[in-house]
Parts: C-alpha cells; structure tokens; sequence
C-alpha cells in the first residue's frame, strides 16, 4: 500500500450519489455549510453554471467539469443568466436518483453526491476548499472520463442494484479526482508536500507504513539521508508541523478507525497504535477529538443503531 492508499484508509472515505439536477432558465441554489466530515460534489454532464464561494470567488463550470469541496465549504450554485434570488427546486422521486428541476428542460444536468470521511482527516484537510478537475483537459486513456460516463449510465437505467453500483463507483471516483489534482497541482506544504520531495517523502512513507513503531529522529533522518538538525528544519519547513505532530495524527485517526470497525478492546487498540500505555492513549485521544475513546466509540454505536 501506497502513501496515498493509506492515507485514503485512514480517512476512510466513502460516497454517495444523491441527485440528478436538470436545469433551464434563470435560477440560484443555495447550498449551506456541510457538517464535518462531508464533502459535496457536483459533475456536469451538460451546460454550465456558475459557482459562488463565501469569499466571493466565482467558478464557472461547464460539461465535464468535476467540482469537490473538501471542507464541505457552503456555496451557490447560479445559471449562467439573470441573477435571481435563490429558490427551492422541484422534486421528482421515482427513478434511481431524486431529480431536481428549475423550468421544464435541461439546459444544465448534473449529477451530485456527497463524499462521507473520518472527520479531521489529515488528507482532507491538507486539500484547499475546491477542487475542480476537467476530464476534458486529461491526457487519452485517463479512467475518469469513463466512469464519469458508467455514472450517469447506471444513474438513467435504473437497474436492480443500481444504487449499490453508484455509491461504490464514487469511492473510486474520489481517488480519481484527487490524483488528477494531485498531478495538476502539486502540493507546495502540507503533509501531501511531503509525498513530492525525494528524501523527505522516504521519512513520511515509512511513518505511514507503519505508524505503531517507536520511531526516533536518529532513524527518519537516516531513511532521509539527512543529518537530524538539517531533517527537522527540513521537515517542519515543508510540512509545517513536526514529524511527531503528524505521527500522532496519523495514530489518532487509526485509532478513530478501530474503534468504529472493530470490537477490539481499548488496551489492544492503544498497542496497535504504538501506545504502551492505555492511559497515555487514552488522554492524546481525548485531547485529538474531545472525548474518550470508550465515548467515542459509544458515540457511534449510537449513531449507527
């Protein structure tokens, strides 16, 4: 498994496609802030609107677009016309996907979900507020495009299984996008900064790897063929914490993890982690998401039941 593999494990990533927008005429729909740990998503199959951040930035989208908000950022979603005051679609149930509806045509179609994820994850929240990929500016032979395509396929049949289908389509769809904007954009800081730099990426994979062992500065300066001074300046430059803040981080949302897939006591948990002590785990934990691990994982069960 790969760095980004794990770090998509660890933010145990999961989709959802929810929707089928078909737009005509002037209209505006607002989208208010998602809770933690959802982030929405919008592909245009046809035409083009306008999207409008909190700060005031504007995107155009248009066929073929891909737009994510990592951070479930709030945002409104305007035709391309007259600015109007937004308003509340019509709902149409019946087929594998809710449909909305503005005017009588489909001057714009989407298709939007939602990605579900641990909430702080260190993946998501090294991404920036949006991401907008176009399958139509990817190199010939990208997957993206297709199963954009499969996508909306399985959304118009409405065949036995179909929603199964869809949901575990946008998992992949996820990892699709990101390693687009992953290779559009590389990272200048941030722990995804770490995965481009030949030497520091070393360090950063094997902490990945294997996160439950005592790692020592001594020993990740070495796989980084660094002195310890020149690794430490290094590392917290570009990453922008330090290795143990990170370690830590990357313990935590395992931990996160276990206790809501497992039924593993705290004590086997807190060594699967790299804690000798069940105490010292528990209190990091607390302090990471502001409860205990037993509460936390209460917590859950609750939701769940």
């Amino acid at each position: 498994m790969n760095a980004i593999d794990t770090l998509i494990t660890l933010a145990d990533v999961r989709g959802s496609l929810d929707l089928r927008c078909q737009f005509q005429g002037d209209w505006a729909l607002d989208h208010a802030q998602e809770a933690g740990g959802i982030a929405p998503y919008h592909i245009v199959l046809a035409g083009e609107c306008r999207i409008e951040l909190p700060d005031g930035r504007r995107l155009k989208l248009v066929a073929g677009d891909i737009l994510v908000l990592p951070s479930g950022v709030g945002h409104l979603l305007l035709s391309r016309g007259e600015r109007v005051t937004p308003s509340a679609p019509r709902r149409e149930e019946g087929g594998l996907l809710t449909v909305q509806r503005f005017g009588n045509g489909s001057e714009l179609d989407l298709l939007c979900g939602r990605f579900v994820y641990q909430r702080d994850s260190m993946l998501f929240s090294a991404l920036p507020d949006h991401l907008l990929i176009s399958t139509q500016s990817l190199n010939d032979g990208d997957p993206l495009p297709a199963l954009v395509t499969l996508l909306r396929s399985e959304a118009d049949g409405n065949q036995a299984g179909g929603q199964f289908m869809v949901n575990a389509l946008t998992s992949a769809l996820f990892t699709l996008v990101l390693r687009a904007h992953l290779q559009e954009a590389p990272q200048n800081e941030g722990s995804l900064a770490l995965l481009g730099d030949k030497r520091l990426g070393r360090a950063w994979q094997a902490m990945l790897q294997d996160p439950a062992h005592e790692w020592t500065i001594e020993a990740l300066a070495e796989r980084a063929s660094m002195s310890r001074a020149t690794f430490m300046r290094a590392f917290a430059k570009l990453a922008g914490n330090s290795p143990w803040t990170l370690l830590t981080q990357v313990r935590m949302q395992m931990a996160y993890g276990l206790l809501s897939r497992t039924q593993s006591g705290l004590s086997d948990i807190a060594a699967q982690v790299g804690y000798q002590s069940q105490a010292a785990f528990s209190k990091v934990f607390k302090d990471t998401y502001g409860m205990a691990p037993g509460q936390l994982r209460r917590s859950l069960e609750q939701q769940s039941s």
